[in-house]
Parts: C-alpha cells; sequence; structure tokens
C-alpha cells in the first residue's frame, strides 16, 4: 500500500492563518475600515484608499479551511470545494439569507460539482 505523507507546511499555514483570524477577531472591531494613505497617487486625486476588514476576514478564513482539510483529506480539490461552500454559507449568513433552502441548494451545487470534477478528471 502507497502511502503519501502528509506536507507539514499545510498545517503550519493553517496554524498561521488561524492564530491571524483570532488576531482580527480579537484586536478590531467588524466595521473597522483599513486607511492606506497614499502619497504617490495624490496627484490622481487618490488620497486615503479605505477597505473594510471583511474581505481580510473571508480570506483568512478560507486560507485556514483550504490547508487543514487538505492536510486532512490530502485532496486540494475536495478542500477547495468545501473551503469555497463554508465562505459562500458565511456570506449568506452575513446578507441575512439563513434560509435552509440555501444551504439544501449549496449541498446540492457542491455535490453535482464533485461529482462532474471526479468523472472529469
Amino acid at each position: 500500500m502507497n502511502r503519501r505523507k502528509r506536507p507539514f507546511w499545510l498545517l503550519l499555514i493553517s496554524l498561521l492563518s488561524l492564530v491571524g483570524l483570532v488576531y482580527l477577531v480579537l484586536a478590531f472591531p467588524p466595521n473597522f475600515q483599513f486607511t492606506l494613505p497614499l502619497g504617490a497617487l495624490a496627484k490622481w486625486g487618490i488620497f486615503n484608499f479605505q477597505f473594510s476588514i471583511l474581505p481580510i476576514f473571508f480570506l483568512l478564513i478560507f486560507t485556514c479551511l483550504l490547508s487543514l482539510i487538505t492536510y486532512l483529506l490530502r485532496s486540494s480539490r475536495r478542500a477547495a470545494l468545501i473551503g469555497l461552500l463554508i465562505m459562500i454559507y458565511l456570506i449568506l449568513r452575513m446578507f441575512r439569507l439563513d434560509s435552509p433552502y440555501f444551504l439544501l441548494l449549496l449541498l446540492a451545487l457542491f455535490i453535482s460539482l464533485e461529482l462532474f470534477f471526479k468523472k472529469r478528471i
């Protein structure tokens, strides 16, 4: 039986992104706006560039899920699909679309995508 070793760096990435996520949740409020002063872009009328903390939050969750599930299942395709499923569900919950039918539709979509990629590859 051919046993593949699990890459340790995936567990390390998962742990680092989890630490970053915990720091982000504890240190910043949900409506925090990052402001980047861009002096070089001032000649084009861009003085301050602001963006929300939510994309960073979702990126850290996705990175943590992707690396942890890849480490556990040894399949990056399944990990990406499960990570996307959880991310889309969290985004729907953020917009108050929390009907159980949305979860069923998402599960059906991702099961069909898994079967499609399994047959194709």
